[in-house]
């Protein structure tokens, strides 16, 4: 366990991704693969029953005379006895030519070829599968040839052999054609000549019908011609609408320069007049004058109270002079302003109106002169199309001749065949066989199969460690003796004390165990307990095992160093923390004020203490180490996660081992080996993995199993697929939809099934 010299790789030894276990796999999937691949099996076995066809064959006869009249020459010998099996076995072979396939399927007609084959594929790949369905055998002790071909359905299995044996006739009969070799070479020739001809002249018709848009070349078919017409209508009164518009535009803007010139001031006098609050002050200040001219009577000019009624009466009548001055410049403003505002607008529509008709003259007056340029060159595309045309049935007429006359001299030279057809296929009465066989073969490979896929892709993807197995391949040495699981009946923390004889304390015992043994030979006093991640069980094992060290040595110190999730005193029964690490850390006060002495664990204890939201100090952790190193024969510190406090990687630098904790089932693979990393590049003595299966085993979520990718996915686009596994609805709602999808497919097999059973006892 203990690593003298620090490494350049932190785990030479490990592997990087974790292997994929085949036993440990149909150990836990097994039974249940067996169980979902019989369910999708017997739902198919309906589906089977309804998509089996059955098998029809049929036979055609083909016959081959040794010997036959010659009717051209008597230089060659008609007969084959000598070479009969010999010149029978080629034709057989020559019948299953690509292009007598190709050309058998050419000739079949759509609904015989989508009866048999793809309809929609082509002949060639036809013609490959026509060589798997044809079968051509010579019968021994015959002169007959047998013709086999096999399909689900009867419906143009017939055809298919009486056209295959026409075209291979077809064949046979143009090889043996001897006669007028010259005349016919001369005449194809000018055949594929003409050909040439017509094609050429089809390709310029065809050039000149999509040019001028039309086939039929006459000249009431120009529609540019009557485009042409109609544009010089629109253009006669787009030209007529232009200059009514311009007339009125500058009417408009003399209208417009003759009204500014004249005088508003009658109309902002009216206004004033008619303004209310003006009038309402006037006479207020008529009454208020009045009322304190009034107090006046009888005071001399001199007196202090005449002069000021005076001046407040001056006051008034300045007042009303400004709220009359203000209406008529507001009256007058707005008076100007309308008129400037409806002769802007009036002759804003004006000119924008003359602008359009203008345009829209402009645009005609282009269009009609594309037109025109159109119409021009439609018509001398009609006139070279009638020629064309013309020119087109003279040279049909001549490849009509020269095919007729070919026909007449092929007809001429031909002969009797050695071949001839003996027996037509006939449509089949009835099936030979079924292919139900062959489904469920399909269909259960299929059912248990993808069962067997989606869990094996859910095995690969599964990055949790099972078994110490895992360890040794993630680290490249094995873990110390696995923690089993204790009885649900007793409280993992007091299994030391309540049940010391149960596999799992044995099991710490041994850990305990083995920690003096490296106290023994490196005098190792220090061990840190930190988990891989949370909720490991790193506390309860913490405690455990300094009790079973407790058993071995005299004195033992457990730290609690887990100021993340402190719980040792929930675990001691203790209703409030007492003073410890924490406060040591914060204050400067000795070790012993904060050791709680536990009798029952017979072993000293320093709680978390009270834990702040701020950082704590860390500078006196090592004092603390030095200070109880001499004191205890072990110092047991239980600690947050190594990844996830950095307060663990200060505890990890002066302790001797690191007791690295893994829940089975629950630890991923790889933050096993991300904490061991970090230990190793702290230069931690020693580690000691421990497999712990008595914590609560966590549920892996979709996000967690996708938080890491193997590495040959990084380099693969599979956002997609991470968002379809995120956004899959929840299991509880997805099995509620799968029966009823269920439900609903039986109860529609089960009606299928019964109209089946009706159609078997009534066939009519």
């Amino acid at each position: 366990m203990l690593k003298e010299n620090a490494l350049r790789e932190a785990l030479p030894f490990g592997k990087p991704s974790k292997s994929l276990n085949i036993p440990g796999f149909l150990k836990r999937y097994g039974l249940l693969i067996l169980v979902i691949g019989s369910f999708l099996f017997t739902l198919t076995v309906p589906i089977v029953l309804l998509i089996s066809k059955p098998n029809y064959e049929v036979h055609a006869l083909m016959r081959i005379d040794p010997v036959i009249p010659s009717l051209i020459t008597k230089s060659d010998d008609p007969s084959i006895i000598n070479y009969y099996q010999d010149y029978a076995n080629t034709q057989s072979r020559r019948m299953m030519d690509f292009e007598i396939l190709k050309k058998t399927v050419e000739k079949l007609s759509p609904d015989e070829k989508a009866s048999i084959l793809p309809a929609t594929l082509p002949s060639d790949k036809c013609a490959r599968i026509l060589g798997f369905i044809i079968k051509v055998n010579t019968i021994p002790g015959t002169h007959l040839i047998d013709i086999a071909a096999s399909s689900p359905n009867k419906e143009g299995l017939a055809p298919l052999l009486n056209n295959f044996m026409e075209v291979f006739l077809e064949k046979v009969r143009k090889g043996n054609e001897m006669q007028d070799s010259d005349r016919l070479l001369y005449l194809r020739n000018e055949k594929q000549s003409l050909l040439t001809e017509i094609l050429a002249i089809e390709a310029k018709l065809n050039i000149l019908t999509k040019e001028i848009s039309t086939a039929d070349y006459a000249e009431t078919y120009n529609v540019a011609s009557k485009k042409t017409e109609e544009l010089q209508r629109l253009y006669v009164n787009a030209f007529v609408d232009r200059l009514a518009t311009e007339n009125q535009f500058l009417e408009v803007e003399k209208s417009g320069r003759e009204l500014q010139s004249l005088s508003l001031d009658p109309m902002v006098e009216e206004m004033v007049m008619g303004d209310q609050s003006l009038d309402f002050t006037s006479s207020w200040t008529y009454q208020q004058q009045q009322q304190l001219r009034s107090t006046t009577d009888g005071l001399t000019p001199n007196n202090p109270d005449r002069i000021y009624v005076e001046q407040r009466m001056k006051a008034m009548q300045n007042y009303e002079k400004t709220l009359q001055n203000e209406v008529r410049k507001t009256a007058k403003s707005i008076v100007y302003g309308k008129r400037d505002y409806d002769l802007r607008k009036e002759l804003i529509q004006s000119r924008n109106k003359s602008e359009k008709t203008r345009k829209t003259e402009a645009d005609i007056k282009k269009e009609l002169d594309l037109s025109k340029e159109e119409s021009v060159r439609i018509s001398l595309g009609l006139h070279l199309g009638e020629s064309l045309t013309s020119l087109l049935k003279h040279k049909r007429d001549l490849l009509d001749r020269i095919d007729t006359r070919i026909h007449e001299l092929e007809v001429e030279g031909k002969a009797p065949l050695r071949i001839a057809i003996e027996s037509l296929a006939r449509e089949p009465d009835q099936p030979k066989g079924s292919n139900t066989q062959k489904l469920i073969m399909m269909f259960f490979a299929v059912s248990f199969g993808s069962v067997s896929i989606l869990f094996l892709g859910f095995e690969f993807f599964d990055n949790r460690i099972r078994r110490p197995g895992d360890i040794r391949q993630a680290l490249g040495y094995p873990p110390v003796r696995p923690i089993v699981k204790a009885p649900d009946t007793i409280p993992f923390h007091e299994l030391m004390i309540r049940a010391p004889l149960e596999p799992a304390a044995q099991a710490i015992s041994s850990l305990a165990i083995g920690f003096n043994l490296e106290k023994k030979n490196n005098n190792a006093r220090i061990i840190m307990f930190t988990g891989v991640d949370s909720g490991v069980g790193t506390t309860s094992l913490a405690l455990n095992c300094a009790h079973a060290l407790a058993r071995i040595v005299p004195k033992v110190l457990l730290i609690e160093g887990n100021f993340l999730t402190p719980s040792l005193c929930t675990l001691a029964g203790l209703s409030a923390s007492p003073k410890g690490l924490a406060d040591f850390l914060r204050g400067s006060g000795s070790v012993s004020d904060y050791i709680v002495n536990s009798s029952e664990q017979m072993l000293e204890i320093i709680y978390a203490g009270t834990v702040s939201e701020k950082p704590t100090s860390q500078h006196r952790i090592r004092e603390l180490l030095e200070e109880v190193k001499n004191r205890y024969d072990f110092i047991c510190i239980d600690c947050s996660p190594v990844t996830e406090s950095d307060m663990t990687e200060n505890f990890a630098l002066y302790s001797d081992i690191i007791a690295l904790i893994c829940l089975a089932d629950s630890t991923l693979y790889k933050d096993l080996r991300r904490a061991a990393e970090l230990l190793i590049r702290l230069e931690v003595p020693a580690i000691a993995p421990v497999l712990n299966w008595g914590g609560n085993k966590r549920a892996i979520s979709i996000d967690k199993l996708l938080e890491r990718k193997p590495d040959f996915l990084n380099k693969i686009n599979t956002r997609k697929i991470e968002e379809f596994i995120r956004n899959l609805p929840p299991a509880s709602q997805l099995f509620d939809t799968i029966k009823k999808r269920v439900a609903g497919f039986m109860q529609s097999t089960k009606k299928m099934f019964d109209k089946l059973l009706k159609k078997k006892k009534n066939p009519s």
